[in-house]
């Protein structure tokens, strides 16, 4: 029964410690005389999860930048529609407006009754 609770206990220990560190990546050194990795004279990494990390950063970036302009031009496409339809809209409405204060000629259809 012991050994069970030790061997509980140790495998619990085991895994808290490393959950802890896993979690002690951070950009901040820990203490003064610890120094950043090691970078390359261009200002990137040669470790290549860094290097996917820098590039998918930098797709993402591309791909905001893309669709803002996309965006921009569709709401500018749909503002000119619009005014476009305004401006039929009122065209359409005058030519009614003018056919309808014209006189209608009085039918023969209605005479008889």
């Amino acid at each position: 029964m012991k050994t069970r609770q030790l061997v509980i206990t140790a495998a619990l220990l085991a895994m808290t410690g490393g959950a802890m560190a896993q979690q002690s990546t951070t950009d901040v050194p820990a203490s003064p005389g610890m120094v950043a990795p090691a970078s390359t004279a261009n200002g990137v990494s040669s470790d290549p999860f860094v290097q996917k990390r820098q590039s998918d950063a930098d797709a993402k970036a591309d791909y905001k930048a893309q669709k803002k302009a996309v965006n921009q031009q569709a709401k500018a496409d749909k503002k000119a529609a619009k005014k476009e339809l305004k401006a039929e809209k009122k065209e359409s409405t005058a030519e009614r407006n003018a056919q309808l204060a014209q006189p209608q000629p009085k039918s023969d259809l209605n005479k008889g009754q």
